[in-house]
């Protein structure tokens, strides 16, 4: 069963269809109850009408009753008589159809009931003997009960407005709860679908920036609808190519390197016979020539060497034999081939290092600290000094390395990094611009960081972080 649609635009719209889904439920819910509520409120409104209306008949028949009573009583005619039969039948259904309403309540129908009955018992006797009086009597006793029956319609008529109110309030109380939880339904829907976006988004992102990076070795394999998981596919082929270039590059560079310096050791040797006179006395032109070919001879050789230098750091983390070192000693050695050509400038190095043990490759730690301090002393001016300070935590040391001259401007701090790249302070000073490059190869085999800031004294601040024994590399020294 596929977990995702077939393409990313189904995927939005899908997500967009499930956040409206709550909104959809609430309003059909909100629509369901105004139309209960209008229902009920329309066919209490008709009965409260007609109760109305039926208490009213009933309270005029019973006086135009008692008025064609009287006047039969007095003229014994037949023509009262009958107006009085005629209004009695009024009455009888009005009664008929009062006790028949749907909301009267079971005490209010026993009543019209039994209304009916004392009636009916006392019409018998006038129609069978003429008993005006008994017929009288029970009028009186019908006015009674019809006043107090309209007061009870009255007081049910209130009582069912106050009904209609209690559940227009419940009606409204329940619908913005419904509102409520139609919204955090929404939000909780719109939530996951930005994480699963974010998610997909994100391994995308995350792929593009381990191309950009560098990091060649790591397959790329997307997750997601169909055309994501194609753009994987084809972002793994472009890794792969990315991956085959680097070698070939690597290679045609060592083996360039390689044969370069075959021919440059020739060359050193035959300026170092030149330079001992071996065939001869040099004038001073020729002297200053030597000494010209001598320094770029000695320039390419560095060169060369740091090619190849930034070359194996490149592959430093494969090849790194972890082991735990002496990081204080380890930096108070490197400092001491230093001193001599800081003593020659008169520049001072001031070391507060504490100790610290630390899961590391030996050569990379000393190629790391080597070149930090060397890029120190060659910005240094004479006599300036140079700050060494080495801390630690639980999981990281930190070195940090202070020198007195130019510093680096921040738009080209995160250049320092790059291979050749060399700022606007040191374009007067000698160098290929691949020191910082080969040492932050070394920290990030190490899964460290390098950070470049400002002195307090205004000069260059290069701060190193590692961490002091990551689990995976215990686990690949044991291994």
């Amino acid at each position: 069963m596929k977990r995702y649609p077939r393409s990313f635009l189904q995927l939005v719209t899908l997500g967009q269809f499930l956040v409206v889904i709550p909104l959809l439920v609430m309003a059909g819910y909100a629509l369901f109850t105004v139309h209960q509520l209008s229902q009920h409120y329309l066919a209490t409104t008709g009965t409260i009408s007609e109760l109305g209306r039926l208490s009213g008949e009933l309270t005029e028949d019973v006086q135009h009753m008692e008025i064609y009573l009287r006047r039969y009583e007095i003229l014994g005619d037949a023509e009262s008589l009958g107006d009085y039969e005629h209004v009695r039948e009024e009455w009888r259904g009005h009664l008929s159809a009062f006790a028949q309403l749907q909301m009267l309540p079971a005490e209010m129908i026993r009543e019209s009931q039994s209304l009916m009955d004392v009636e009916l018992n006392a019409h018998n006797a006038l129609i069978a003997n003429g008993d005006v009086a008994i017929v009288r009597s029970v009028i009186d006793e019908m006015r009674i009960r019809t006043t107090k029956l309209r007061e009870e319609v009255q007081a049910l008529i209130v009582q069912d407005q106050q009904g209609i109110k209690t559940m227009a309030e419940n009606v409204f109380k329940h619908t913005f709860i419904a509102l409520l939880l139609a919204t955090v339904g929404t939000l909780a829907i719109v939530m996951l679908v930005r994480r699963l976006l974010s998610r997909l988004l994100g391994g995308f992102e995350q792929a593009v920036l381990a191309l950009g990076h560098g990091k060649l070795q790591t397959p790329i394999l997307l997750d997601g609808p169909d055309d994501l998981r194609w753009l994987g596919r084809w972002m793994d082929w472009l890794r792969r190519r990315l991956l085959s270039l680097e070698e070939s590059r690597t290679q045609v560079l060592r083996h360039v390197s390689h044969e370069l310096k075959t021919p440059l050791a020739a060359m050193r040797e035959g300026t170092s016979l030149l330079s001992d006179q071996v065939v001869g006395k040099l004038t001073p032109d020729q002297e200053k020539i030597l000494d010209i070919v001598r320094d770029n001879v000695f320039r390419l050789q560095d060169l060369i060497e740091g090619l190849l230098n930034l070359q194996m750091a490149g592959h430093a983390a494969e090849r790194i034999d972890f082991e735990w070192l002496c990081y204080d000693e380890l930096i108070e050695q490197v400092t001491h081939t230093h001193r001599l050509i800081a003593q020659e400038r008169k520049i001072r190095i001031v070391l507060q290092l504490a100790p610290t043990k630390i899961l590391a490759g030996r050569e990379a730690l000393l190629t790391i600290v080597h070149n930090l301090l060397s890029n120190a002393v060659k910005f240094s001016p004479a006599a300036g000094t140079i700050c060494i300070q080495l801390s630690a935590d639980n999981a990281h040391c930190m070195l940090d390395v202070f020198d007195q001259g130019p510093g680096v401007p921040e738009p080209e701090r995160h250049r320092l990094a790059e291979p050749f790249y060399r700022g606007s302070t040191s374009k007067n000073l000698p160098g290929a611009g691949l020191g910082l490059a080969i040492a932050s190869e070394f920290i990030l085999a190490h899964r460290g960081n390098l950070k470049v800031g400002t002195a307090p004294g205004g000069g260059a601040h290069f701060r190193v972080t590692l961490p002091l024994d990551a689990p995976y590399l215990r686990k690949g020294m044991h291994e």
